[in-house]
């Protein structure tokens, strides 16, 4: 190593206090704002995921409506307890009818029925046409408030389905169901299409 010629000063080496408190600092800065972004990405994709969850569940229901409602059947049945049940029957909170379709099941018919249970849309089918009770309930759309159904019929829609003849079906049905976010859905259906 050379020495140092009279008059001038070692150079120094390393980081002054100030500087490394300056780069602390600015590493803080960037690391909580990362850190809010990151938490913010994440709330937004919990989000997403539950309202594309809420769309895949109104989409199914109103697949399998679709297909209840567009397959009924001009068919009257009797309730469990013996009394004759209309083609289509409305009720308080949902309906009732016989839908024709299903491949490979004799006799090829299906009673169904879909209503709203206080918090949920539901469908349950029955183990008969006639003579029997409806089977297990299965959740078809959640976390909805209320239902109101319409029916279309010679009068054009009405609250009520009293049809002259057992065999009679409404043109159309329209349900709206109140998400319990307080947003309203309304689905139109044409029966027997």
């Amino acid at each position: 190593m050379l020495p140092t010629p009279p008059g001038e000063a070692q150079a120094e080496h390393g980081f002054t206090l100030v500087e490394m408190l300056v780069t602390l600092l600015l590493f803080g800065i960037i690391a909580s704002v990362a850190t809010t972004l990151t938490a913010s990405a994440t709330r937004s994709f919990a989000a997403t995921d539950s309202a594309l969850a809420g769309v895949s569940q109104l989409e199914g229901a109103r697949a399998v409506l679709a297909a209840d409602l567009g397959q009924a059947a001009q068919r009257p049945s009797m309730a469990a307890d013996g009394k004759p049940m209309p083609a289509f029957l409305l009720t308080a909170d949902g309906f009732v009818l016989v839908r024709r379709g299903l491949a490979g099941a004799l006799p090829n018919v299906e009673k169904v029925a879909w209503g709203f249970d206080g918090t949920a849309l539901m469908r349950q089918t029955f183990p008969a046409i006639d003579l029997a009770g409806p089977g297990q309930a299965i959740l078809m759309v959640p976390g909805v408030k209320a239902v109101r159904l319409r029916v279309a019929g010679p009068q054009g829609w009405q609250d009520s389905w009293r049809p002259e003849n057992p065999e009679d079906l409404p043109r159309a049905v329209e349900i709206t169901l109140v998400r319990a976010d307080g947003r309203p859905v309304t689905m139109k259906f044409l029966v027997a299409a």
